[in-house]
């Protein structure tokens, strides 16, 4: 009986990892740019709620590709507008023909119908994040 209790009050002293907003004056943690697109923005949380501003999905990759997060929590920006979502929540889209800051060529988008509506006019290709 008592266990459950303490499980329950352990968990309930741990912070939930979220993102914060993009500050005109933030920079990208991979390549040091200012993050001047939101749309294309993504961001780390780790454990210690530290946050790592990126401002193109490519940079976030090439950081995580380098860097060890073990219990990060991963965020993108709906392309769209509609704001954070998970890694896993996003549907995402390569093409040669998106501009984005540091040349990853990658939105991520929250709506399926929209991302293989971008997919189709950019002559692009329709990810999830696991193919990225």
């Amino acid at each position: 009986m008592l266990v459950p209790l303490l499980l329950i009050w352990w968990g309930c002293g741990k912070p939930s990892l979220k993102p914060v907003e993009i500050e005109p004056a933030d920079m990208c943690s991979s390549c040091r740019m200012a993050i001047s697109e939101a749309r294309y923005a993504a961001e780390i949380v780790d454990r210690d709620e530290n946050v790592y501003k990126f401002d193109d999905i490519g940079c976030m990759l090439r950081f995580l590709r380098a860097h060890r997060t073990p219990g990060a929590a991963l965020y993108v920006r709906d392309y769209d507008g509609s704001g954070w979502m998970t890694v896993s929540e996003a549907q995402y889209v390569r093409s040669d023909a998106i501009p984005s800051p540091m040349g990853g060529h990658t939105i991520a988008v929250k709506q399926k119908s929209s991302a293989e509506e971008y997919a189709r006019r950019l002559h692009g290709t329709l990810l999830i994040w696991e193919k990225l």
